[in-house]
């Protein structure tokens, strides 16, 4: 109740940039969760969010992932890995992970939050994929790009063939500025091509058609005159 209340309170309208809620032992999953809305809202400024001591669990976990799915200003998240502290085990990192980066589908990596750069202690006690999502976080605007090619060798083009061939120069577009991330992900250039070539291919595989219909169509435009329209002789 105590959490529920101020939450409500700091969504409504809140500067608060630092949260210190160590070694409080009446906190629990409900409460936790009953921050999402201020997680969530327009008004969250936090950057900082201390929870050392508190014995959350996987709950807890899963309480604070789902909550800050969509934050954007949240950096910082620290809690007790070891000893007296969260009780949380591989669950509890799982939720985390799907946090950082969802990889059910490219859109999924792309939601994902790519602002928080800490999660638990300062020492090395965190899982190694949430060391690798919270280092691409820390490059801010590469983390989406640099998740997607780290998590999805085999690119779906499925979803863009509803969009029919509007969609192609952007996937072109997309790929060229990707190359530019390869280091960060320890990608190969001979790798992104073949990856690339496959992306490619798949679209034009998946619409033959309409890749035909818009070569013929512009053929036509080149070689084809324009018809001149005839006047009515009004002598008739």
């Amino acid at each position: 109740e105590g959490l529920q209340g101020l939450s409500e309170g700091m969504t409504q309208r809140c500067s608060l940039t630092e949260l210190d809620l160590a070694h409080n032992n009446s906190i629990t999953a409900v409460g936790l969760r009953s921050l999402a809305p201020f997680f969530r809202s327009d008004n969250c400024c936090l950057d900082e969010l201390r929870l050392w001591g508190v014995d959350f669990g996987d709950e807890g976990a899963a309480a604070l992932a789902d909550g800050l799915m969509g934050n954007k200003s949240l950096t910082t998240l620290q809690f007790t890995l070891d000893g007296s502290g969260s009780g949380m085990t591989s669950r509890g990192w799982a939720a985390f992970s799907k946090l950082l980066c969802d990889t059910a589908s490219v859109n999924n990596t792309y939601l994902s939050n790519h602002t928080l750069e800490t999660i638990g202690g300062f020492r090395n006690g965190n899982p190694s994929t949430i060391m690798e999502y919270l280092t691409f976080n820390k490059w801010q605007k590469r983390a989406a790009i640099c998740k997607i090619l780290n998590s999805h060798p085999d690119i779906d083009i499925d979803p863009l063939f509803k969009w029919k061939l509007k969609c192609l120069p952007l996937v072109v577009t997309w790929l060229e500025n990707a190359r530019s991330y390869l280091g960060n992900v320890n990608e190969s250039t001979a790798t992104f091509q073949r990856r690339q070539l496959s992306a490619l291919y798949k679209f034009v595989l998946g619409s033959p058609q309409l890749v035909v219909d818009g070569f013929r169509g512009k053929e036509m435009k080149v070689i084809e005159p324009k018809s001149k329209k005839r006047k009515l002789d009004k002598t008739l």
